[in-house]
């Protein structure tokens, strides 16, 4: 079963090593094992954590993806709600949910967007949008590889910056730097040795890695002189 899917990674932290973005998103296609991507494309978003639309624009990635003529059986999105038909979440679901009063409020807005483009993919590739959130493999993969495209873009940007910044990557997963100029990123989670993720980065960029020091589980990297 190919499974499409699509997920943001990575973050610029303050100084207080909280984060205050999202640098990448990716959404790809894979099969089984699902260890690889069949298919893979990147978006540079650098917007804000507190941007309401952030699975909005994970979605339209992911139809994009399709749209260039990548098939699937189905798409994941990371919306953890039991892995429930996008078309099928409704107002009194919501509601009747265990869920904090701002994050009804987002998913309230946002959800005729999400069940729009869900609708369109339905209509377009006969495939159901489900709500499959960490709980899926696909998710993480697609988690992977855009802290390792956020930390391509991080590069650049540092690069153009005064002084060095700090990135902050997803829970459990570490980042590492080959003498052929890619940063890889593995997950540190039981079971997902074989999920890695590469990107290409700039040579000549001097890297500090150590753990968040308010967080436990996340690393950090700090780019820049």
């Amino acid at each position: 079963m190919k499974i499409a899917t699509v997920d943001s990674g990575c973050s610029i932290l303050d100084e207080h090593f909280k984060p205050t973005n999202i640098l990448t998103t990716v959404a790809l296609v894979t099969d089984q094992p699902y260890e690889q991507p069949i298919q893979l494309q990147t978006q540079s978003g650098d917007y804000p954590l507190t941007d309401p639309n952030v699975l909005v624009y994970e979605l339209q990635l992911c139809q994009q993806l399709l749209a260039a003529g990548q098939d699937a059986d189905c798409v994941h999105l990371d919306l953890t709600l039991g892995g429930l038909n996008v078309l099928d979440i409704t107002d009194e679901y919501l509601f009747q949910m265990q869920l904090s009063q701002t994050g009804r409020s987002v998913l309230h807005a946002i959800m005729p967007a999400l069940r729009n483009i869900a609708l369109q993919i339905g209509e377009t590739h006969h495939i159901p949008v489900l709500a499959m959130g960490k709980r899926s493999i696909p998710v993480r993969l697609a988690e992977l590889h855009a802290t390792a495209y956020g930390i391509q873009h991080a590069f650049e940007i540092a690069r153009a910056s005064k002084g060095p910044i700090s990135v902050g990557l997803p829970a459990k997963t570490l980042a590492s730097f080959e003498t052929d100029g890619a940063v890889r990123i593995s997950s540190a989670e039981p079971m997902e040795d074989a999920l890695i993720a590469e990107a290409p980065v700039e040579n000549g960029v001097s890297v500090a890695q150590f753990l968040n020091p308010v967080t436990r589980g996340f690393q950090v990297l700090q780019i820049g002189n």
